[in-house]
């Protein structure tokens, strides 16, 4: 499901600014960000908890488009502004190096 998202965000013009890279991705856990204008979404999932997403109200209807309304609001796991924080700086530290 979450790569048919990452799919269907770039092909509505999503620019994929950051993707976590460590030699765990996509097994224990991965973590993108889209812009696109102004806009903003963040995608986190890991293998213990189902995925979030983080983005303003008007982008969820492209995640209604793709999955449905089978999804729930609540707390973040993957997508604690601390957990944000940190892969915003290792986003910041790769741009410099």
């Amino acid at each position: 499901m979450w790569n048919d998202i990452i799919k269907c965000l770039r092909s509505k013009n999503w620019t994929l600014e950051y993707e976590y890279d460590n030699f765990d991705k996509g097994i224990d856990s991965d973590f993108y960000i889209f812009r696109k204008d102004e806009d903003e979404i963040l995608i986190g999932w890991d293998n213990w908890f189902e995925g979030e997403v983080k983005c303003s109200e008007r982008n969820l209807a492209i995640f209604k488009e793709i999955i449905g309304n089978d999804y729930e609001s609540g707390d973040p796991v993957n997508l604690k502004p601390e957990v944000i924080d940190l892969h915003r700086k290792w986003h910041v530290d790769k741009r410099i190096k």
